[in-house]
């Protein structure tokens, strides 16, 4: 029977015969072992990981530098010559993205306010200011 096919039907046999064979060794290779099924709900869910910050160490004159500053005191840093310092409100700016607790001083000329400055309540250093036209 196969001697008289002629040699391209013996070829697409042995091709046909090769083809089912990859295909019964691949699927017989895939279902081999314990079968684990995946689930959503079984996910554990992701824990926060601490990050690590530096904080810039600050230095002053002052001998204690666990307090803030007074609105008094930080009045009295912000005052300029030919300026009368208002009373300081407290506030928060934002410097190179970290927000900073400050005193707003205004800073009056003629019985109005022409200037704000901040002083930091932390160290009491002048980290800004503002002018008004």
């Amino acid at each position: 029977m196969f001697s008289d096919l002629r040699w391209e039907y013996k070829a697409l046999a042995i091709i046909a015969i090769i083809a089912i064979l990859v295909t019964v060794y691949s699927y017989n290779s895939f279902n081999q072992g314990e079968r684990v099924r995946l689930s959503d709900s079984i996910q554990p869910k992701p824990q926060p990981q601490p990050v690590p910050v530096s904080v810039p160490n600050m230095t002053d004159n002052r001998t204690n530098t666990t307090e803030n500053i007074t609105a008094e005191e930080a009045r009295q840093i912000a005052v300029e010559s030919g300026y009368t310092a208002g009373q300081p409100t407290r506030g928060t700016i934002n410097l190179n993205g970290t927000n900073v607790e400050v005193w707003v001083v205004p800073l009056q000329r003629g019985g109005r306010t022409v200037k704000e400055v901040y002083v930091s309540m932390g160290n009491g250093q002048i980290v800004g200011s503002r002018e008004f036209a």
